[in-house]
Order: C-alpha cells, then sequence, then structure tokens
C-alpha cells in the first residue's frame, strides 16, 4: 500500500511521465499499424498492452479462417502474444515437420500441458487429458476394449442398426413432408443415438420420429455447450476465464451447468449398471461393460471406479458424438456443392450389395450398406477423407513444451511453450497440399489403380499423430461411411438456397447457422 502510495504521488508530481509513456505507446501502436497495412499482412500485429487480442476480437466467428490466412502469410508459424502481465502466448503452427517433431519423434519432449486438464476438465481424469504414466496405463485399457472383437462388432453393428431403423426412416419422412432439414441437428441426434447405445446398450431415440421434432435432449446440448466454454477458455487469457468462472457467471455459469447435465446423467446409468450382475470380461460387447468387466485395481476406491468409468464415457461421447456429427456435416456440405463427387459415390454403390430395410411409416424399401460391402468403395473412402482435410473434427491440437527444444525450422521452443497445431490450416496451405489444396477433390486420394493413397498422419492430422493417434480411427470411418453410404443412395441432398455454411470457432467443427437442406426420395429425383 506504501508502495502504491509513493507511485501514486510520483505520478501527481510528474505528469510528463505519464504523458510520456502514454506519447510512446501511441507511436509505437501507430507504426505497427502503418507497418502492417502497408505490408498487406494477415499475420495479428501484437499491440503494446493488450498484445495480438484485438486480432481475436476482431476475427470472432472466423478465426479459423483468419488462423489460416495469418498462417499462410506467416511461412506457417507465429509467435501469438496475449496481452501483457496475464499471459497467453502461444507458438501458432501447421509446419509437417513440427507436428512429426513434437507429436512423434520427440513424444517425450511435449505434454498436454499445464493448463489444458483444466480448460477440459469436464473430461475429468480421462484418457483425453491424461499425462505420462496415467496416460500409459489408460491407453493400454482403451487399446484392449477398442481392439476385442466383440466391442468391435457391437460397435459397426450398432451403427448398422441405428442408420436403418432411425436415420433413413427419418429422412425418408422428411422427404415425403416435403419440409427443409436441419441437417447437422439430425446427425448431431444421430451420433448421440449411436453412442449412446455403444455406451449402455440402450436406446435413446432421439431421432425417432417420434422425439425428432422436440428439442435437442439436455445431454447433447451440454457436450455442446461444454465444447464452446473450451474453446472460450482457449482463446482468452487464463486469469479472465478463471474469474468469469469464480463469479459464476456468463460462458462459464453455463459450462457449470451444463457439466452438472452431463454429471447426473452419467452417475444415474453407471449406477443402475452396478445394481445389476457385473459383466464377464468379454460377455457384454458395450463400452460400460467392457470396462466395467476390466480387472479393478485393489487400491481404487468404489468413488475412484465411479470416476474411472465416468471418464471413459465422456471421452468416447465426445469423441464418437460431437466428432462424427461434425464430419458427415461437412461431408454432406461437400456433396451438396459438389454434384458429380455425389454422382460418382451413387455409381459407386450401385455396384455394391445393400440391405434392404423399410422405411418406417411409408413402408418404401431402403438400402443400407453394411460395414463388409463398404470396405470395397474406395471412391467413396476417398471423398470422406477429402472432406476431413479441409474440415477436420477437431480443428487444432495443442502442447506444452516439457524442456528446451529446437523445432525442425530452428525456431526455439522454451521449456513451458505452449504450441497450438491448426490442423484446419493444415488442409489449406499450397506448401503441405499443393495449388488446388483449397478445392474438394477426392481424386487426390485415389492411385491409378484406384486403392486409396496413403498420407502420413503429419501431414494429415484429422486423427491426431504419433502415440496419441486416434484408436478409434477404423470404427469412425466405418460410421462415416455406412451413414453416408445410406443417405447417398436412398435420397438426393440439396442445399437450401440462400443458405450461408460456416464454421464456428469451437473445439468441434460445428457449423456457425446449421446445414439447411432438402430432401428428396432417390427414386423420384436421379435420372440414369
Amino acid at each position: 500500500m506504501a508502495a502504491m502510495g509513493a507511485f501514486r504521488t510520483f505520478l501527481i508530481s510528474y505528469p510528463e511521465f505519464l504523458l510520456a509513456t502514454f506519447c510512446f505507446l501511441s507511436l509505437a501502436a501507430l507504426r505497427l499499424a502503418l507497418q502492417w497495412r502497408a505490408a498487406g499482412s494477415n499475420v495479428p500485429v501484437n499491440w503494446p498492452v493488450v498484445g495480438m487480442l484485438p486480432f481475436v476480437l476482431t476475427n470472432l466467428g472466423h478465426l479459423l479462417d483468419a488462423a489460416t490466412a495469418a498462417l499462410r502469410d506467416s511461412g506457417s508459424s507465429f509467435a501469438f502474444r496475449g496481452p501483457w502481465l496475464v499471459g497467453g502466448d502461444y507458438l501458432v503452427t501447421c509446419d509437417p515437420a513440427a507436428v512429426h517433431h513434437c507429436l512423434a519423434a520427440n513424444f517425450s519432449g511435449y505434454d498436454k500441458g499445464r493448463d489444458f486438464a483444466e480448460m477440459f476438465d469436464v473430461a475429468g481424469s480421462g484418457l483425453l487429458v491424461s499425462e505420462t504414466a496415467s496416460w500409459t496405463r489408460q491407453r493400454q485399457v482403451v487399446a484392449t476394449v477398442f481392439a476385442a472383437p466383440a466391442f468391435r462388432s457391437f460397435v459397426v453393428s450398432t451403427i448398422e442398426r441405428q442408420t436403418a431403423r432411425l436415420q433413413v426412416p427419418f429422412l425418408d419422412h422428411a422427404a415425403a413432408a416435403g419440409r427443409a432439414v436441419e441437417l447437422e441437428d439430425v446427425f448431431m441426434r444421430f451420433s448421440l443415438d449411436v453412442s449412446y447405445a455403444v455406451v449402455f446398450a440402450a436406446d435413446l431415440d432421439s431421432l425417432s420420429l417420434q422425439a425428432a421434432d422436440a428439442p435437442y435432449p439436455p445431454f447433447g446440448q451440454a457436450t455442446r455447450m461444454a465444447g464452446e466454454a473450451v474453446m472460450f477458455r482457449h482463446i482468452v487469457p487464463a486469469r479472465w476465464w478463471k474469474l468469469l468462472r469464480w463469479l459464476n457467471v456468463g460462458i462459464e455459469r453455463r459450462y457449470a451447468e451444463a457439466k452438472a447435465v452431463l454429471d447426473e446423467f452419467l452417475y444415474h446409468e453407471i449406477g443402475e449398471r452396478k445394481a445389476g450382475s457385473p459383466p464377464l470380461l468379454g460377455e457384454g460387447g458395450d463400452l460400460l461393460s467392457m470396462y466395467m468387466a476390466w480387472p479393478r485395481d485393489p487400491a481404487m476406491t468404489d468413488r475412484q471406479r465411479g470416476e474411472f468409468l465416468r471418464d471413459a464415457a465422456v471421452g468416447y461421447m465426445f469423441a464418437a458424438k460431437d466428432l462424427v456429427a461434425a464430419a458427415l456435416t461437412w461431408f454432406f456440405y461437400m456433396i451438396c456443392t459438389h454434384p458429380h463427387v455425389e454422382a460418382k459415390i451413387l455409381h459407386e454403390l450401385k455396384s455394391l450389395r445393400a440391405n434392404s430395410t423399410s422405411c418406417g411409416g411409408s413402408g418404401k424399401p431402403a438400402a443400407v450398406f453394411d460395414c463388409d460391402t463398404l470396405r470395397s468403395a474406395s471412391y467413396l473412402h476417398a471423398a470422406v477423407l477429402e472432406a476431413l482435410r479441409l474440415h477436420p473434427p477437431a480443428p487444432f491440437e495443442e502442447k506444452e513444451a516439457r524442456e528446451d527444444d529446437v523445432l525442425p525450422d530452428g525456431t526455439t521452443v522454451t521449456k513451458g511453450t505452449r504450441i497450438l497445431f491448426c490442423i484446419y490450416a493444415m488442409g489449406r496451405i499450397e506448401g503441405i497440399w499443393g495449388e488446388d489444396c483449397r478445392e474438394y477433390r477426392p481424386e487426390r486420394w485415389l492411385s491409378g489403380s484406384g486403392r486409396v493413397r496413403h498420407q502420413p498422419s503429419y501431414k494429415f492430422a484429422a486423427f491426431n499423430s504419433g502415440p496419441r493417434s486416434c484408436l478409434g480411427k477404423d470404427l469412425g470411418l466405418s460410421n462415416l461411411k455406412i451413414a453416408a453410404a445410406a443417405i447417398i443412395y436412398n435420397f438426393r441432398v440439396e442445399l437450401v438456397d440462400g443458405h450461408v455454411v460456416e464454421p464456428t470457432d469451437s473445439v468441434v467443427l460445428h457449423t456457425r447457422n446449421g446445414l439447411m437442406v432438402r430432401v428428396k426420395r432417390r427414386e423420384a429425383a436421379f435420372d440414369d
């Protein structure tokens, strides 16, 4: 207090000092602005005091595209500076060499960081946020569960079943009614139904004809709100969102309410399952049965056991529900805006043998393809990968340096530096994917013989890279192809005129205004 009083007296006695400081900062800001305008660069300006915060504020709503432009002009990497004294500094990059170095070659030198687990606290202590020894142990459990034939068979059969009994009948009903459909909402409900059934071996049926006109289920709303809040925590200084959390206001209050909804729902389901007979390992194919049958750590209390099951369920639901829904949404946006791709996929599907199903109330026959049949659908597979390249459901990955390091391009990284890998930008940089990188062209994934080309994960990082690569990649791709094939074969999907589709700022690449389409039965709309 005495020091503050002395400083106040100094400023009153020498006002010219305050004026000189103000003039210095103003002139520095003016010089930076003039240099920035003269250069015509998209790289953010590091302003005095506020750092690069104006870049974030002026680009809210399209931060990913702004970051892509900045990375293109900066040569694939730039240092983002937050406001003075409040932190928020990052090294932002989309350099494949840096991705390979940090996520694979020098994997032990980088982890999620001291703040990530707190930012993503909705995931508890699960695999999504775990580090070092905890990560190794949890990764082993998840890898064993995901590799189990009983689990893989259960997941694939659940996707096929929900596609036939929910997705196809709902779209058939919408086609018969001739009304516009918000397709992202359809995919969110569908993915919620699939992931819920995979985790709990029960049907939620949020996409049933009886429930589809009702508001999106609270559980689904809570997961989406959590994603938006985590993104908010990433783009503002930590002290800001922690203050909002302490005050329990704004987005932090909505985030707290969302976590409460998730916890109430999940612990109820876990409690119901615990009250029944415990499953034997391999007996139940659903995720919860597989985890409950896993040999229990003797040191784990009942409460810790419940938290372990809860975190496993949340991790899977976030990965399987939101990411799959986002991927399907952007895939069909590409299909709607590239009809020649749709025609090629349809031609390929007509050469395959589909399973017949009935479209609910109309009783009309429809086709659903099983996973084994779609293994030979190379063009469909390429079209899905190309959509993921341009619209990765998880648009960025974050790491923190555990020690001093030097990146392949010579950039010095000090211990504690946070690195943001912009996976969204990686698919849109000419130096990575060529001059046509912003074009949707599935052919880039096919060899001359028609086989799907492999791309290294540090170039195509939609499923992460290195030891943390997605364990559910194959199952996720199967989900996308089964759902997409059924829709393309049975229906024509057309974008509503004038509807603008743009990505929102979130840890999951949702759309800002949804995907409004009209659906028509294929036999009435497609001319051979």
